[in-house]
């Protein structure tokens, strides 16, 4: 990630180790944003200096690497895959071919990763004419601040889609590792929004959203917006919770490497590897962190791909990745808990979210899926932490009398 995303890069790799924020903390934190009164930079280049700033206040040569000029061809051969690096082959399959219990037994309860063809095709996303420019052409949608990034305290940093689809059009191509906008609450903000419905959930893996029994206020954020120029992307993170995502690209081709769950996050970081002064953004990850990778870890079991356009990727839980931007992409992305990947889940979220795990537990056991009310029965194995002096379970009314 080019010093954006996902907090970008850091808060991308960091999400699953520090509290998840909830659906509240992201409005609050947009509405805050569109509602603060204050003097507009008075064009988009201050707008994007500013923002730059604040997300990597010590670096002040955004092209001091040289990817975007004198190691640019390095940049481009990542644009093949070099058979003698790959790993293993990802399998590619057609959504016209995937049903949800064909997806569920052989790649999800698996816990193998598959690239599914077609989706946006065949499910008629209205997403499919989706550019970053395009999109910042509409009067109230160009005014929606989504986030490219955050300052050093955790705080979001944030700009207009217009303001972005300038930088992305007019200077982006000079950074190493652009900003890159990763937003999870656009979709709760009235200027952006209508965007949700331009797509949907893929028809492959549409069977469970758990997540949704507990109800999108207290859920944690799921979906995210991704606008990426070319040499942004995010580094090696597992997924928050335990959860499985779903990514689908819509323009642009992305570079990817996956970890299988087990591998330590030294090896699939190479973070011993790094060398003094080197940068660790996803553009230094994929041109010198993972070759080193792979010399110092033949036999650690990985898939490497290129996404194309139209492609959707899923990620099972557990699995350390890592994606760089080829080409200036649209996607979408969706993190989900299925009946598949349950147990994994659970154990993080009765944890990490008790509150959210107690109504969870309640929740599950109404569903009208027999498959799904015996989920409680697994998770009663390890039941949600009480909360002191309220019991999990509300007590039911008494008979009335016969």
């Amino acid at each position: 990630m080019g010093r954006g995303a996902m907090g970008t890069a850091r808060a991308e790799a960091a999400r699953d180790e520090a509290p998840t924020p909830t659906r509240e903390d992201e409005k609050a934190e947009g509405a805050a944003a569109d509602a603060k009164k204050r003097k507009a930079p008075a064009t988009w280049q201050e707008t994007m200096r500013d923002a730059k700033a604040k997300h990597r206040p010590r670096l002040k040569d955004w092209s001091r690497d040289g990817f975007a000029t004198r190691r640019r061809a390095d940049f481009k051969a990542l644009s093949e895959i070099d058979a003698a690096h790959v790993g293993e082959t990802i399998q590619r399959v057609d959504a016209a071919d995937l049903t949800p219990e064909r997806f569920a037994s052989k790649f999800e309860r698996a816990s193998e990763p598959v690239i599914v063809r077609g989706v946006p095709d065949r499910e008629a996303w209205g997403a499919r004419a989706w550019t970053c420019g395009g999109l910042a052409e509409d009067g109230e949608l160009g005014a929606a601040r989504l986030k490219c990034g955050e300052d050093d305290d955790g705080h979001t940093v944030r700009v207009s889609l217009r303001d972005f689809a300038s930088y992305c059009a007019h200077d982006a191509d000079g950074d190493d590792s652009p900003l890159y906008v990763f937003d999870g609450a656009f979709a709760e903000r009235a200027a952006a929004k209508g965007l949700a419905g331009g797509y949907g959930v893929p028809a492959f893996c549409g069977r469970d959203d758990l997540f949704e029994l507990v109800g999108e206020e207290l859920r944690p954020p799921y979906r995210w917006l991704l606008l990426g120029p070319k040499r942004s992307g995010t580094c090696v993170h597992v997924d928050p919770l335990g959860t499985s995502a779903w990514n689908t690209v819509i323009k642009g081709r992305k570079r990817w490497v996956l970890f299988e769950p087990g591998t330590s996050k030294r090896v699939a970081s190479g973070k011993p590897l790094v060398k003094p002064g080197e940068d660790d953004e996803a553009i230094n990850y994929f041109a010198d962190i993972l070759p080193r990778v792979r010399t110092a870890h033949p036999t650690a079991r990985r898939y490497e791909c290129i996404q194309e356009p139209g492609e959707t990727i899923f990620v099972p839980g557990g699995w350390w990745h890592a994606v760089l931007n080829l080409d200036d992409t649209v996607g979408v992305t969706q993190n989900f808990a299925s009946r598949e990947n349950f147990d994994a889940v659970w154990d993080k979220t009765r944890v990490g979210r008790k509150a959210m795990a107690r109504r969870w537990y309640r929740a599950l056991g109404g569903h009208a899926d027999a498959d799904v009310r015996a989920l409680k029965d697994r998770a009663s194995i390890q039941p949600p932490i009480a909360k002191p002096g309220v019991p999990l379970e509300r007590p039911k009314p008494p008979a009335p009398p016969v």
